[in-house]
């Protein structure tokens, strides 16, 4: 059985991201760039206002924003992104049963969305960031 071309797409976009991530974030695997990719995203949607979280949700291709918006519910309590350093203690505790993420972690994340989206996707994503971390976008 065929795959719609759109969903065959989607997978190879974002198998090309989870390769970058492992590349830049310097991981082992594709399971490691998988799961660290998904507690950047639900960490970070989790802080954000319902608007901002669906914004960025929306400039990202659509296997990634599902994955950002999986289990997701609207008007749930919003965890401070107070700090890059709070955030990635978040990012720790979320990941610590598997491997304790890079240090720079988000700033990986970010700067693989930065380079694969177009660049008015890219600014949508940057204008929606809490302002504790858009210091972690690359410039």
């Amino acid at each position: 059985m065929t795959q719609p071309y759109d969903v065959e797409f989607a997978s190879k976009q974002y198998q090309e991201w989870l390769v970058a991530l492992k590349d830049k974030a310097m991981l082992a695997t594709l399971n490691q760039a998988q799961a660290m990719m998904r507690a950047v995203m639900v960490e970070l949607r989790d802080s954000l206002s319902d608007g901002d979280a669906l914004a960025i949700a929306n400039a990202l291709p659509p296997l990634a924003r599902g994955v950002m918006l999986e289990g997701w519910a609207l008007g749930a309590r919003k965890k401070d992104a107070e700090t890059p350093e709070a955030f990635h203690r978040r990012l720790v505790s979320r990941l610590e049963p598997h491997q304790p993420p890079p240090d720079d972690l988000a700033a990986a994340v970010f700067a693989v969305w930065r380079d694969a989206l177009s660049p008015e996707k890219a600014k949508a994503v940057y204008a929606h960031l809490p302002a504790a971390l858009q210091p972690l976008w690359p410039a």
